[in-house]
């Protein structure tokens, strides 16, 4: 039985990690490509659209990518129960994406400033509804990483394709968003397909009582996924509001460079996350603790090595990815391998330990904490100072989430007891 748990992690893990690979890969194709043939205004005029969709997905994913995957980890063999959480959940991503949207539109004039601005937040709608029907938390609950393979690496590939088909000049650039919403609508299909097929689920009207229950669970998790976001994707749209299109794409380009690193290495703890929700139920704090211990001494090394690496060769990588065009993204792309050093190890602390642990009330206020020192911190300096500033006020911020999250686990441990 031990050995076949293991067997699942290593399932899991490959499984991650081929995702991971494309996530990394792909960029190397599509990302000079693009910086080339649109040029770093409208790259700059992407990203702001792109992040503005990318918060509407943020926010109508709520908490449920932890707490659904957590309560399915947990009861994956009634399929009643599977069923039910399945349907609420895919409910409740609705009714919060369908209030964003239109709340959005309606504000259209101070968000997007232009009828074009609108017209391309529409395009990217088609993101929102496919990741609404792609149930990433069920495939981690389920410990079946394979599927969430499947449709991620399938609607990266047809957007990589698309790109060099329809992007051939720099007015193309409103095109990216229509492609990219191909492409998570291509997700969503597979997704649906592969849940009727697998997993023998169907859909079926769900009782307020579930939404409502749902959005309990995942009250919590929420509201640090909220702080997490407020330092690691408000950036571009601050910066749209004091700069040019061209700084917000210099920035964007390096952020994109960072991102690109961060999923080489995130596939270890999302394999972990589901198995030591498994574990670490029944078990004393002391004894969970000293799992988690047990399993950050390597994760953390392999960590401060790719740090190091992308610091070092970071005027190489951005010449590779990016082009001559983005020589001034190499400071921020610098000032921000903090982010993959503390990012990651923040994951495996808080996300993997905290919450498995029953301490979402601590992660949740350690990430809040944090994502206001940031947008403060960007706020105050960034007309003063620069660009430069938003890529120091991520990386701060993930500095105090770690000294934040050391703190809530020594608590944890105070008030237990060690039990």
């Amino acid at each position: 039985m031990k050995l076949d748990r293991y067997k699942q992690i290593i399932e899991n893990f490959f499984s991650l990690s081929i995702l991971n690979g494309l996530n990394v890969l792909l960029p190397f194709v599509t990302l000079p490509y693009i910086l080339k043939t649109i040029g770093t205004e409208h790259y700059g005029a992407y990203s702001y659209i792109y992040g503005v969709s990318q918060y509407v997905i943020m926010l109508s994913t709520y908490g449920f990518n932890f707490s659904a995957t957590k309560r399915i980890s947990q009861c994956r063999d009634d399929k009643q129960k599977v069923s039910n959480l399945f349907n609420s959940v895919i409910a409740s991503k609705s009714i919060i994406a369908l209030v964003l949207v239109v709340l959005l539109l309606l504000l259209s004039h101070w968000v997007f400033k232009d009828n074009f601005g609108t017209l391309m937040f529409v395009y990217s709608l088609g993101m929102v509804i496919g990741d609404i029907f792609t149930p990433i938390w069920l495939f981690q609950g389920m410990e079946k990483m394979k599927y969430m393979t499947i449709v991620n690496a399938s609607s990266k590939i047809l957007f990589t394709i698309l790109i060099f088909v329809f992007i051939q000049e720099s007015s193309d650039y409103y095109l990216l968003i229509l492609l990219n919403s191909c492409g998570y609508l291509l997700s969503g299909i597979l997704s649906i397909v592969l849940v009727k097929r697998e997993f023998k689920l169907r859909f079926h009207r769900v009782g307020w009582d579930d939404i409502v229950q749902q959005f309990k669970d995942g009250s919590e998790v929420f509201g640090s996924t909220l702080g997490m976001n407020l330092y690691r994707n408000a950036n571009v749209i601050i910066l749209k509001q004091f700069f040019s299109d061209e700084i917000v794409g210099l920035y964007s380009a390096a952020e994109k460079v960072i991102k690109g690193f961060q999923s080489v290495i995130s596939p270890a703890a999302q394999a972990l996350f589901p198995h030591l929700s498994l574990r670490f139920k029944g078990k004393s704090i002391s004894e969970n603790i000293a799992l988690l211990k047990k399993i950050s001494l390597p994760f953390s090394m392999v960590v401060v090595f790719i740090t190091i690496m992308v610091f070092i060769f970071a005027p190489l990588i951005i010449k590779i990815l990016c082009g001559d065009d983005f020589v001034a993204s190499v400071p921020l792309v610098r000032i921000m391998t903090l982010v993959i050093l503390f990012g990651e190890i923040n994951y495996l602390i808080g996300i993997v330990g905290l919450i498995n642990m029953n301490g979402q009330s601590y992660f949740f206020r350690s990430v809040i904490v944090a994502g206001v020192f940031s947008v403060t911190f960007v706020l105050l300096l960034l007309p003063h100072y620069g660009v430069n500033i938003a890529a120091w006020a991520m990386s701060l911020a993930e500095i105090l989430l770690f000294l934040l999250c050391l703190l809530s686990l020594y608590r944890i441990t105070k008030h237990n007891g060690g039990r």
